[in-house]
């Protein structure tokens, strides 16, 4: 698959002028399973980072929080699918970054979304259970729509409804469980609504690994669809003009081994942690630790909303080119 047009651009400036993670398509596999420990891109230089913050916008005012369900961050690297490669060319990226113990696709996602472990959020199970109620502690999605500025969840599987809870998004999709749909509506949703707030679940990299296995070829496959699942979504949204004001998240809930996921080995708990957009460093390895609750900690932060009492997340400041003029930005009236 090619590299669309606007992330070939961007991709093409970020490898020109700090090196690292290339914009080709999916290379072959290496020989047997690929080791946990992945390479390291260089960090973005101090000249490099300055020409990047004075040509881009600064204010975020949209977030889109993108989860590939079972994605280990070893196999997007064995794959190196090129919508992935160019947006992580773009941004800044950790492929060490941890889920939460409770490795299961609701509860993992609920911590993403809220900041919050499974202590404080209350869903320990993992299917869709209407009797068992919603989420206990409040998610980006309330923080959105207490400001009046609008959030929707477009998903694959329907047990993540326990997440946004009656009157916390404007709208809440499952189009399909496969990725394609679920895109496309994301896509022409965001276009429209602009909403502050947009999750958007994959669920392809999960159904192949608990059907055929974690690091098998259908699973590499199927993270090729989500790669471009994920060119519908972020080509949609360059193609508004709002790429400018957009700041991107994408990460999984859990990795995963054999034919299942359970929390209790590491190959379970890595997972990827991507964002790219307004501010972002381009091209640049984090090395401060990085778990899924900081996905909604980030995500408030750089929105400007302040973080409930007893959050557990915290923004991945290390990110962002200048994180203290990010601060004044934001809290200036």
């Amino acid at each position: 698959m090619a590299v669309s047009p606007h992330l070939a651009r961007a991709c093409a400036v970020a490898v020109a002028v700090a090196g690292g993670v290339g914009c080709n398509g999916p290379r072959a596999p290496a020989p047997g399973r690929a080791a946990l420990v992945v390479a390291r891109g260089p960090s973005v230089t101090s000249a490099t980072a300055s020409a990047v913050a004075a040509a881009a916008p600064r204010a975020v005012r949209h977030v889109i929080i993108v989860s590939e369900d079972g994605l280990r961050p070893d196999a997007l690297m064995d794959v190196r699918p090129p919508v992935h490669a160019a947006v992580m060319s773009r941004g800044a990226y950790s492929l060490r970054a941890m889920t939460i113990r409770h490795a299961s696709t609701l509860p993992s996602h609920a911590a993403m979304l809220s900041g919050f472990d499974v202590g404080a959020h209350g869903l320990d199970w993992n299917s869709w259970k209407p009797e068992r109620g919603f989420i206990r502690v409040p998610t980006v999605f309330d923080a959105a729509l207490r400001a009046g500025m609008g959030a929707a969840a477009f998903v694959g599987k329907r047990k993540l409804e326990h997440i946004a809870h009656p009157g916390s998004v404007d709208k809440f999709s499952r189009p399909g469980f496969f990725c394609k749909k679920v895109a496309e509506e994301a896509a022409r949703y965001f276009v429209e609504k602009k909403p502050q707030v947009e999750f958007v679940h994959f669920s392809d990299p999960d159904e192949r690994g608990h059907a055929v296995g974690w690091m098998s070829d259908p699973q590499f496959t199927a993270i090729r669809h989500a790669d471009r699942c994920l060119g519908t979504l972020v080509d949609a949204v360059a193609a508004a003009g709002l790429d400018g004001e957009t700041l991107f998240i994408l990460s999984s809930d859990h990795g995963g081994h054999g034919r299942n996921h359970s929390g209790r080995i590491m190959e379970d708990r890595l997972i990827p942690w991507l964002t790219w957009g307004p501010g972002v460093k381009p091209n640049h390895r984090i090395v401060a630790p990085v778990n899924t609750v900081d996905t909604a900690a980030t995500t408030l932060w750089a929105l400007g909303y302040p973080p409930p009492a007893g959050l557990v997340g915290r923004p991945v400041r290390e990110a962002f080119v200048d994180p203290d003029l990010l601060d004044r930005r934001r809290d200036s009236p």
